[in-house]
């Protein structure tokens, strides 16, 4: 899949808007202006919210793995210019590896599968870590499975550079 250079548009009218949206900031600012992506069809991880005051607009951008999409509310008509863009899957998997980091914490991971998908890399890396450890002890401990423990590795590696190799071409 690649990215599309050419970005969808359309409007949306007659909003809802939480009545303080112009006095709110971080994560209550998210929650509020939840609704509204709710109500308009947009749904992924809200990335930072960019109010304008003298235009009386917010500018929404959210992200899901794949598509970014630019919501532009009026604050004074209630309507929005919502913008949608394929970015293919390579910006997919950035985006996945980015996402449970230490950007922006007060927002961050306000999309249920983001939250989910934090679950899951902190599971990954906490149980490789375990891995990695008790394999260095045991390597340490049990002399007489050396030899059995260099091939599974070796039949690891094998299979690993077999992967990427076979992704590659």
């Amino acid at each position: 899949m690649t990215s599309n250079p050419h970005p969808s548009r359309s409007t949306a009218s007659n909003l809802r808007l939480a009545p303080n949206l112009d006095q709110l900031s971080a994560r209550e600012l998210v929650d509020a202006v939840r609704p509204t992506l709710d109500q308009i069809g947009v749904t992924g991880e809200v990335q930072f919210i960019r109010h304008v005051p003298k235009e009386h607009r917010v500018l929404v951008p959210v992200t899901i793995p794949g598509c970014e999409t630019l919501v532009n509310i009026d604050l004074l008509t209630r309507t929005a210019e919502i913008t949608r863009r394929d970015t293919g899957i390579w910006d997919a998997l950035v985006v996945l590896h980015k996402s449970p980091g230490p950007h922006l914490t007060a927002i961050r991971m306000n999309w249920f599968l983001f939250r989910v998908w934090q679950w899951l890399a902190d599971t990954t890396v906490y149980l490789l870590f375990f891995i990695s450890v008790s394999g260095i002890y045991l390597w340490v401990v049990l002399r007489a499975e050396r030899r059995t423990g260099l091939v599974l590795l070796a039949a690891g590696a094998f299979s690993f550079f077999g992967i990427v190799y076979a992704l590659s071409h």
